[in-house]
C-alpha cells in the first residue's frame, strides 16, 4: 500500500515583543581612566507564541525541539535550550559568508526550554529599535550555515542556505530537523509594535517506508525525482521572507545513523524519516523514487504523488510506501 498525503504542522507563527534596558553608570560613580565604556547595551527579547491551537501555544511551531505525535501525524515543536536567533537593523546588513560576518547580533534562549514562550538576551547589543528589523533562525550553529549577499537595493539582499548533510542519528528521531528549518521574520520601522512574526520557509518529508521481513541496517535514505523538483539549496529573500532562486536537484539524501555502521530497524517498525526539503511543489505525474540503502543490499519503490502533494512551506508532508530489494 501507498499512502502519500499532507498534513499542517501547526505551521503558524511566534509573536517576538521586544523590550531594551540600557546599562548606565551612576552620576556618583564617574568611568576611571582604565575604564572602557559599553558599546551597547543589554536588550532583551521575549519569545510568544501565537498560534492557531492552544491558548498557551503548546502545538507551536516556531520552536526546536520536535516531537512527532504519530497518532495525528503531526510535529509538536517546542524552544530548546541554548537556542539562538539572530537579528539585525536591515540597512546594515552586508555581504558575508556568516550571519555574523554580515551584521547579525545573536540571541540565545536565557530559559524557558520546553516552552512555548522563551527570553532571549544579548547582552551588549546595538541595535536601533526605531528601524527595520530582520531575524532569522536555522539551528545550531546557525551563524556558519547562511551567507549573505547584498548590493544595491533592498530587492537584491538574500540569504543562501544549504539543506544538505542531513543526518538522522536513530530510527524515528526528529532532533536533526531545527539545523534545516530556515524561519524568517521582519519588523517595519514604522510597525506600532515591535512584535515579529517568523514564517518557515522549508517543508518537513514524513517516510514510512516498510521494509521486506527481518533484520536491516540502513544507512541512506534517498529521496530522487524524474524532474529537479527537490531544492539542496535556496535563496530567500529576507524583506519577503520568500525563496527567491532554488537550486534545483534530483533527489535529496538522508544520512542514516551516527556513523557508518547506519541504524538497525525490524520490519515491523520499518524505517520511519524525516527531512527537511524546499517548499516546491511536487506536482501529478512527477514520479519519484525512494531508495534505501542497507547493509544487506539496496531496496526501493516509484510512487507518483497526487496532484495536491504541494509541500507547501511550514507542513508535514508524509509518503507511506513499501520497499522491495532490487537484483543485487
Amino acid at each position: 500500500m501507498k499512502c502519500i498525503y499532507n498534513k499542517v504542522y501547526h505551521a503558524a507563527m511566534a509573536a517576538l515583543m521586544l523590550t531594551a534596558a540600557t546599562a548606565c553608570t551612576s552620576d556618583n560613580e564617574p568611568l576611571q581612566n582604565n575604564d572602557v565604556p559599553p558599546t551597547g547595551r543589554p536588550v532583551t527579547i521575549t519569545a510568544t507564541y501565537q498560534g492557531t491551537g492552544t491558548p498557551d501555544g503548546t502545538d507551536a511551531q516556531t520552536r526546536t525541539g520536535y516531537s512527532y505525535d504519530m497518532f495525528n501525524n503531526t510535529v509538536k515543536v517546542t524552544w530548546k535550550a541554548g537556542d539562538k536567533i539572530y537579528i539585525i537593523n536591515s540597512e546594515n546588513l552586508k555581504e558575508g559568508n556568516t550571519l555574523t560576518a554580515a551584521g547579525f547580533e545573536e540571541f540565545t534562549l536565557e530559559g524557558e526550554a520546553g516552552k512555548a514562550t522563551g527570553t532571549f538576551k544579548n547582552e551588549n547589543s546595538n541595535l536601533d529599535m526605531d528601524k527595520e528589523l530582520y531575524a532569522v533562525y536555522c539551528g545550531n550553529n546557525a551563524s556558519d550555515k547562511i551567507s549573505v549577499t547584498t548590493t544595491s537595493g533592498v530587492s537584491s539582499k538574500t540569504y543562501s542556505f544549504s539543506m544538505t548533510g542531513q543526518r538522522q542519528t536513530a530510527n524515528s528521531t526528529t532532533t536533526h530537523l531545527a539545523d534545516y528549518d530556515l524561519m524568517c521574520a521582519t519588523v517595519n520601522a514604522n510597525a506600532a509594535t515591535k512584535s515579529f512574526n517568523f514564517t518557515h520557509v522549508n517543508a518537513i518529508l514524513h517516510l514510512h517506508l516498510a521494509l521486506p521481513y527481518g533484520r536491516h541496517t540502513v544507512k541512506e535514505v534517498k529521496v530522487a525525482c524524474s524532474a529537479n523538483s527537490l531544492a539542496q539549496s535556496i535563496t530567500v529573500n529576507p524583506a519577503l521572507k520568500k525563496v527567491q532562486i532554488a537550486n534545483l536537484a534530483n533527489s535529496c539524501i538522508l544520512k542514516y545513523g551516527s556513523g557508518d555502521n547506519g541504524v538497525t530497524v525490524t520490519s515491523e517498525n520499518a524505517i520511519l524519516a524525516f527531512m527537511m526539503v524546499s517548499s516546491n511543489p511536487i506536482y501529478k505525474n512527477n514520479e519519484i523514487t525512494i531508495t534505501a540503502t542497507c547493509a544487506d543490499g539496496t531496496f526501493s519503490t516509484k510512487i507518483t504523488p497526487s496532484e495536491d502533494f504541494v509541500m507547501t512551506r511550514g507542513t508535514l508532508n508524509t509518503i507511506e510506501a513499501t520497499l522491495t530489494k532490487e537484483n543485487n
